[in-house]
């Protein structure tokens, strides 16, 4: 018998069960799960014998999740089944030799085969395998910069996570700023965007998938409680980043099947990597601040894609929730086009404007309250949003407006 199991911290993991006769397969199987991001969501006990297999089944209850086994062994374990516990056959090519039964090819990549199992575990009981889930790619967008796109950003993703979600921060700022101080060997043998960018290029260069998992580059950030990625030292990492490229980006994060929601803070100028970004994104949070300069360079550009891209302004306006940010209680300056609708406030926090120290994240329980909403409204849940109400808080905590 084999076992291990996960960091301390992480919250019901799924209870996996590996029941296969070559004890090649084993090691290699449970090497992988340690070393990569699947560490924080599966516990996993491997066995290679039916004698042990089938003991251990007979005690332990309801604590399992799902069993994954080749067809033998799932045959002998057959009348142990029960609502709730999962049987998915490994196999090797060709039908399953179980009728009914949830099936993954045993030789394909354990990233791909792993992803698979939580979608299945997860997604309930249909019985179409597929690969990775189908997380909400949030893009956060400000036509004019200065707005605190970055601070809105990095409180999304951390509030997502706080909830329970798990989390992706995906900076593509050409400058942007570094997220909060997560301490050197958060980020050692992590790589960062800048490989990942390059073996992504590389792999479709060959034909061929990526040869590794998303945990080979990103790194746990603790503030955010989310993945994030180093930022490239040469900026021309990200200038050289085409429409293509950042689609692919997004789709290799988002396809991992590991993540609930994708947070992408972009540039405001409208380059390749911008517009991928709201073209892919199932949510926009677009910023705007109760400034004349603000909502007329948003208007004015709301009014190009209207002209120039039709059909892309009206899925951009279906999918974009128009949140304004340092909101003081009573809104001055009107919106300059009828449809834009405000779905969300954040309001304004004074202590906030007197500057940062590097690496620390900004905290307010009024501000926190106003990102509560804003999350409800993204995840399509009936916010209780009744604007700010010309409540106002001191603020505290550290890491000044983007």
């Amino acid at each position: 018998m084999f076992s291990f199991s996960l960091k301390e911290g992480i919250k019901i993991p799924i209870k996996l069960v590996l029941a296969v006769q070559e004890e090649e397969y084993i090691e290699p199987f449970l090497q992988y799960v340690h070393a990569s991001e699947f560490d924080r969501r599966l516990v996993v006990i491997a066995f290679s014998r039916k004698e042990a297999f089938a003991q251990y089944m007979l005690e332990s209850g309801g604590e399992i999740d799902a069993v994954l086994g080749d067809p033998a062994f799932l045959e002998a374990a057959e009348a142990m089944k029960r609502p709730g516990l999962y049987f998915i056959e490994l196999g090797e090519g060709g039908g399953s030799q179980h009728s009914g039964s949830l099936r993954v090819d045993k030789y394909q990549s354990l990233h791909q085969l792993l992803s698979a199992v939580i979608e299945l575990v997860q997604g309930g009981s249909g019985k179409e395998v597929r690969i990775g889930g189908k997380p909400l790619v949030i893009g956060v967008y400000s036509t004019v910069g200065g707005c605190g796109k970055t601070t809105v950003a990095l409180h999304l993703a951390r509030q997502l996570a706080t909830e329970g979600g798990k989390v992706f921060y995906l900076n593509l700022e050409t400058i942007g700023s570094e997220p909060p101080f997560a301490g050197q060997s958060s980020k050692e043998g992590k790589p960062g965007l800048a490989r990942l960018l390059y073996d992504l290029k590389a792999a479709e260069d060959r034909r061929e998938p990526p040869r590794f998992p998303i945990s080979a580059y990103a790194y746990r950030h603790p503030v955010l409680q989310g993945d994030t990625l180093a930022p490239p030292d040469n900026l021309n990492e990200l200038l050289e980043m085409e429409r293509k490229d950042t689609m692919e980006l997004i789709e290799y994060i988002a396809g991992s099947g590991l993540y609930d929601s994708v947070i992408v803070d972009m540039d405001s100028f409208p380059d390749g990597r911008t517009e991928a970004v709201l073209e892919r994104a199932d949510r926009v949070v677009w910023i705007v601040t109760d400034d004349w300069g603000v909502m007329r360079k948003t208007g004015g550009w709301l009014t190009h894609l209207e002209r120039t891209r039709p059909d892309f302004y009206r899925s951009l306006l279906k999918k974009t929730r128009f949140t304004l940010n340092r909101h003081t209680g009573k809104q001055l300056t009107d919106l300059p086009r009828p449809e834009m609708k405000l779905k969300a406030t954040l309001s304004y926090i004074p202590a906030w404007s007197q500057g940062s120290r590097q690496g620390e994240l900004l905290h307010s329980p009024l501000y926190q309250r106003d990102m509560i909403r804003l999350c409800r409204e993204l995840q399509g849940e009936e916010p209780s949003f009744a604007g700010a109400g010309g409540i106002h808080d001191g603020g505290s905590g550290l890491h000044g407006p983007a």
